[in-house]
């Protein structure tokens, strides 16, 4: 950079007259902060939610999903084969049979339909994230006729841990002379399960694997084996079924969490995009008043400009000099833009004022993250909106009559 830049950009920083404590350029400073704040509210907001949604989908359920190809369900054998298949894999983790079934939770005059999930709950390591998430009571489904329920289908049923309830199950219908008769058993509410999402805590139910093949009528049989991949994997859980549905011939149909939840990350993705290039129009508005500052400080230093030029300085310099001067405040604005926004993101996180509806947004609580590359192309967005906001009036220095400002002078 010429030196005679960085002599005028030297002198503007250190000035003893602050010139950039000077109102319009408050003013411009100001603007931008808000717009910038603002933006990365929006996407802290967005991104902690796509992240915690993502975390609390792959925490409930499996990575890959194994079932019967067609009617039925999987038999202990084709269980034990599959798993024995899949130790041969190194993404692999580790697996586990499922039983899932529908059914209705009943506790005197509260009724709620449930998903039961009759799972291996002594196996060391699930697929999922089953204990982890009992945050209340216990996870040992070892007493007889034992459940986990989620803490929100808890509430709505008002049942308390050592209550019972019973599960009904209208899938699993006898036959009797006074017509089908739904399956019906009492069950004691062990622990409460909070994933931190809606859908979940307020459906689920765990049984234990066993009680639940007998209430299912499922002796030797299984919905579903569930497979978690190692960390390295998960990104290619779809591909990964797509290849294990021809190694094993196509007997079974295979799935991953991408099939059934890529829509939704689609849409979460568009929408965070769509929200930033509607917010960085603040920006924009905000750089008007950098077109504002740069033409009063070239009005205001007129006389010392035409005595620049006629020293020799181009107009290359002097417009350098104005260009170096507002970045420097637009840096400095828009660096502080994004703490002030982070800032705000996380009191909302920490809040209790205002909580999302879980019935409506999936997850109850507002989760913050904001990540280097959003820092990135907001500053960079920014920056350039600045820029090409200060070039507007730097036309004017090229228009300056030399003459007439050193006679007035």
């Amino acid at each position: 950079m010429n030196k005679i830049v960085l002599f005028f950009l030297k002198k503007y920083i250190s000035s003893p007259k602050r010139e950039w404590l000077r109102f319009d350029s408050v003013f411009m400073v100001i603007g931008i902060i808000i717009s910038v704040a603002t933006l990365t509210v929006a996407l802290s907001i967005f991104e902690g939610y796509e992240t915690v949604l993502k975390n609390t989908i792959l925490g409930v359920n499996s990575h890959i999903y194994i079932f019967k190809a067609g009617e039925g369900n999987l038999t202990n054998e084709e269980v034990e084969q599959i798993e024995n298949e899949l130790q041969k894999h190194d993404g692999v983790e580790n697996t586990s049979g499922l039983i899932v079934t529908q059914a209705m939770a009943v506790n005197g005059n509260r009724i709620k339909g449930s998903i039961v999930r009759g799972i291996d709950w002594e196996q060391q390591e699930l697929p999922s994230k089953y204990k982890q998430f009992v945050l209340e009571g216990t996870w040992k489904l070892d007493a007889d006729n034992s459940a986990v329920l989620g803490n929100k289908l808890a509430k709505e049923l008002t049942l308390y841990i050592g209550d019972s309830f019973k599960l009904i199950s209208p899938l699993n219908s006898k036959v009797t002379p006074m017509g089908l008769k739904p399956k019906e058993e009492i069950f004691t509410l062990v622990g409460l399960y909070r994933s931190g999402m809606y859908e979940y805590d307020s459906k689920f139910i765990f049984i234990d694997r066993e009680d639940m093949a007998e209430f299912n009528s499922m002796e030797n049989e299984f919905t579903m084996v569930e497979v978690k991949l190692k960390q390295d994997w998960i990104e290619k859980a779809d591909y990964i079924a797509y290849i294990w549905e021809h190694e094993f011939d196509y007997k079974y149909q295979i799935s991953s969490w991408v099939d059934f939840n890529s829509n939704l990350f689609s849409l979460l993705k568009m929408e965070k995009w769509v929200i930033f290039i509607i917010l960085s129009f603040l920006i924009l508005i905000a750089s008007f008043n950098v077109v504002s500052s740069v033409t009063t400080s070239i009005i205001e230093k007129r006389t010392e400009l035409g005595i620049l030029k006629a020293y020799g300085a181009s107009d290359k310099i002097l417009q350098k000099i104005f260009i170096g001067k507002t970045l420097i405040l637009a840096l400095l604005s828009v660096t502080f833009g994004q703490i002030l926004g982070v800032l705000i993101a996380k009191f909302f996180s920490w809040q209790k004022f205002f909580v999302l509806k879980g019935e409506v947004y999936f997850l109850d609580k507002i989760n913050v993250q904001f990540g280097y590359i959003s820092w990135i192309i907001i500053l960079g967005v920014s920056m350039l909106i600045v820029l090409a906001a200060s070039l507007i009036p730097l036309k004017n220095i090229s228009k300056l009559n030399i003459t007439n400002i050193i006679r007035k002078a």
